[in-house]
């Protein structure tokens, strides 16, 4: 079984797009106690102060 440490190791990959993106993605889950649901309340709050138009792909269209 893998410990949580085992998640921060370095990659092997050549592939240094990948490996900013894992370092992101790790970066982000720490800053939540890797918890998704914290994340995503926070994005949805981000995303209604910025003020853009936000596009709901769960709510299907009115017949016209």
């Amino acid at each position: 079984m893998k410990s949580a440490t085992d998640t921060q190791k370095p990659r092997q990959t050549g592939d240094v797009v990948l490996q900013e993106m894992w370092r992101i993605k790790d970066e982000l889950s720490s800053a939540y106690d890797h918890d998704v649901d914290r994340l995503f309340v926070e994005a949805r709050e981000r995303q209604q102060r910025s003020g853009h138009r936000v596009v709901n792909l769960q709510v299907s269209p009115q017949p016209s």
